[in-house]
């Protein structure tokens, strides 16, 4: 059974691939040869030992015990074969960063950076649009082009959690945005890059969806809100600004306590009040300005029918570096 799973493995991860049988199971206790087959596999470079369970599967106490002492006896990686897998069983490896192989091809190598589904889970994953965390991942790289960094690195640089982080990043790699190596100062980790321009910006695009969560009116402008919407389109091309101000501000930073917000509809047609874009994500993020940044103002704005709007958009990001018509 083990060697049903060589033909995905070479053609997925490493064409140099082997597996064979291990020749020296003798030095292993009979309790561990009575419950394994053992099996060398080389891997990217890295040598470990395959281990296929010949009759039940101990629980996971069990399973890290053996695999300690088949490690303090060979000094290599170990990893676990399966035929098929439980959700719980995936997923309580996973959490014990237990190494496993599949023989429809998911795998979960840590030692190597690598956490593959199958094939018919990646046509579930395929990207439609963006989550929040992968729209600000996108946003990230697309700011910072030449960046190069594995999940932790990015876990700290936006401020989420390592989870967060790897489903972002595995976000943009579904949509092809990203591309990784396999590097680092341990040779196992993923250093993810963007691909180049203008190819991130065009394909990235339809993806972007508007971070606008809700729109709220006000009579003062509260601190460290960003020029939106029209207001701040106006201030960056030769359209018509809006006749009041539109600010944005991250929704879960409102302070309610410095806003009055105004409800009464004839007062808010009459008057010019603040019209406050409560956003997803914190505006600031990628601004060096008084302003948002562009790409978040245009996925506010993508989706406005009036010409005009759609020809300043198109103007103002013209002169960006990443853009191209």
């Amino acid at each position: 059974m083990v060697m049903a799973a060589e033909p995905y493995l070479k053609e997925n991860i490493d064409g140099q691939l082997t597996i064979k049988p291990w020749l020296k199971k003798n030095n292993f206790p009979i309790f561990l040869r009575n419950s394994y087959n053992f099996y060398e596999m080389t891997i990217l470079g890295t040598r470990c030992i395959l281990l296929e369970v010949v009759d039940e599967m101990p629980n996971i106490d069990q399973l890290q015990k053996h695999m300690k002492q088949i490690k303090n006896l060979t000094d290599l990686q170990i990893v676990l074969f399966y035929k098929d897998i439980t959700r719980y069983r995936r997923k309580s490896l996973i959490e014990n960063r237990i190494a496993f192989v599949i023989e429809d091809g998911q795998m979960y190598l840590p030692f190597l950076g690598l956490d593959l589904k199958k094939a018919q889970e990646h046509v579930e994953d395929k990207v439609k649009s963006f989550t929040i965390p992968a729209q600000i991942a996108y946003l990230y790289f697309l700011y910072h082009k030449e960046e190069v960094v594995n999940t932790t690195e990015f876990a700290k640089k936006l401020g989420f959690n390592k989870m967060t982080a790897s489903r972002a990043l595995n976000n943009l790699y579904h949509a092809n945005l990203i591309t990784y190596q396999i590097g680092g100062m341990t040779g196992r980790s993923k250093e993810y890059k963007r691909i180049p321009d203008p190819d991130y910006f065009l394909r990235g695009r339809d993806y972007l969806k508007t971070p606008v969560r809700r729109i709220i009116y006000t009579k003062k402008k509260p601190l460290g809100a960003l020029a939106a919407g029209m207001d701040a389109l106006a201030g960056l091309s030769m359209i018509n600004p809006p006749g009041h101000p539109i600010r944005a501000i991250d929704r879960n930073k409102l302070n309610k306590e410095q806003v009055e917000i105004v409800k009464n509809k004839d007062l808010i047609k009459d008057t010019k009040l603040v019209e406050l874009e409560l956003w997803d994500y914190d505006p600031g993020l990628f601004s060096n300005n008084h302003h948002v940044d562009l790409l978040s103002l245009y996925a506010s704005l993508k989706e406005e029918t009036d010409e005009r709007v759609e020809q300043a958009l198109e103007e103002v990001l013209r002169g960006e570096p990443w853009y191209t018509d």
